[in-house]
């Protein structure tokens, strides 16, 4: 499986991921068939070890799932910033995925991006498995 996002989708979520900084920041993937074409912004409600973790508001992630219902698009996944630690995939990440979904994880050091890898769960008691990132143009 290739992940394959657009360039302003891709943009946007690096700048939402830089302004989180030292936070962690998370959001949802939109699109349809397979191609994230944009993305909506979700609340990080833990606030105790917001440096390290993320819970994803269902409030914030159902107003983007209403949204992208309207807009003929579908959740795709979730992404999140890892700040001054790198793009892997934790195990604290894997026990919170869902399948086939894909996990974008942007890694922020000191403020600024550093790159971007993209995770796919097969099912709940898989391993995550990379998969490559392919950025197209709007």
């Amino acid at each position: 499986m290739v992940v394959k996002i657009k360039r302003s989708a891709y943009d946007g979520m690096i700048k939402h991921a830089e302004a989180g900084f030292p936070h962690e920041i998370c959001g949802v993937l939109l699109g349809r068939d397979g191609r994230i074409t944009s993305f909506r912004e979700c609340r990080n409600l833990n606030t105790e070890r917001a440096h390290d973790r993320y819970e994803l508001d269902p409030v914030s992630f159902k107003e983007a799932d209403e949204w992208a219902r309207k807009e003929g698009l579908e959740i795709l996944g979730v992404y999140h910033s890892h700040p001054d630690h790198p793009s892997i995939a934790s195990e604290t990440d894997r026990v919170n995925a869902w399948p086939e979904w894909v996990y974008l994880i942007f890694s922020i050091n000191g403020g600024r991006y550093n790159d971007a890898r993209a995770w796919v769960l097969e099912d709940f008691d898989s391993r995550f498995n990379e998969a490559p990132i392919e950025i197209f143009e709007d």
